[in-house]
């Protein structure tokens, strides 16, 4: 499978339905021979700083299930996520040195106005599966994701008046919604990674509820993610 594009390369048949999105995560990692290691990967240079819209999770039931997956795996050369980085990545923005104070605050305005108007609401977390360079949970259903990503790329674009509708695609088309609890940290053959996920995946889910979105600085931290909120804004106003 190519180490290019979104993972899930494909859709799920259904976009709403838990079982048919663990379904297409789990049989788009079980098909992998190789893992990569996330952090070359993903390039981060030293000192880089971004900003990121995020779900931030403290919920109690879920800290302890993804602890517990954790815990279970077995594995060497997997960096946890730490219980307090628990999030679901909505969309980039820019890095901090290409976009100014003035725009942020233009961003986080247009977005408190539009996101007043979506509701909150409550995703399931679960079962465990996996990516090219990660293990993670899937998430369902998307639909209410899609949605808030359409939402703050409409934010973005707006600040952008050389940006048209017409050279920028759709960003949703790659958005393939998870939570993240561990980084591949080595260049590998994924059977024996693949064999320790299956035997943790179970049917039972955590629910959590969705009522704020924040924009954060990002920044990498040896290899974990960390960051500090900007601003955090309500659904529903």
């Amino acid at each position: 499978m190519t180490s290019n594009g979104p993972f899930p390369r494909h859709l799920p048949d259904s976009t709403s339905d838990p079982e048919a999105i663990s379904r297409n995560d789990w049989e788009a990692f079980a098909e992998l021979d190789h893992l990569r290691d996330h952090w070359s990967v993903k390039q981060w240079a030293p000192g880089r700083t971004g900003y990121y819209w995020y779900l931030t999770f403290d919920d109690p039931d879920l800290v302890d299930f993804a602890a517990e997956c954790q815990n279970g795996l077995g594995l060497t050369g997997i960096d946890a996520v730490p219980s307090d980085g628990l999030h679901i990545t909505v969309r980039s923005v820019g890095d901090t040195t290409a976009v100014t104070s003035e725009q942020v605050d233009t961003l986080v305005s247009l977005a408190r106005e539009r996101l007043s108007e979506v509701k909150p609401f409550d995703l399931t977390i679960g079962p465990l599966s996996g990516s090219r360079s990660a293990i993670r949970f899937s998430v369902a259903p998307w639909d209410p994701l899609l949605d808030l990503q359409r939402i703050l790329s409409a934010c973005s674009d707006q600040l952008s008046s050389e940006r048209t509708t017409r050279d920028v695609p759709d960003p949703s088309y790659r958005f393939r919604p998870h939570l993240g609890i561990a980084y591949n940290n080595t260049d590998r053959a994924a059977a024996k990674v693949i064999a320790a996920v299956a035997a943790l995946r179970r049917p039972e889910r955590v629910s959590v509820r969705v009522n704020t979105v924040e924009l954060v600085v990002l920044r990498r931290d040896g290899r974990c993610y960390r960051w500090d909120t900007r601003a955090a804004i309500p659904l529903g106003g």
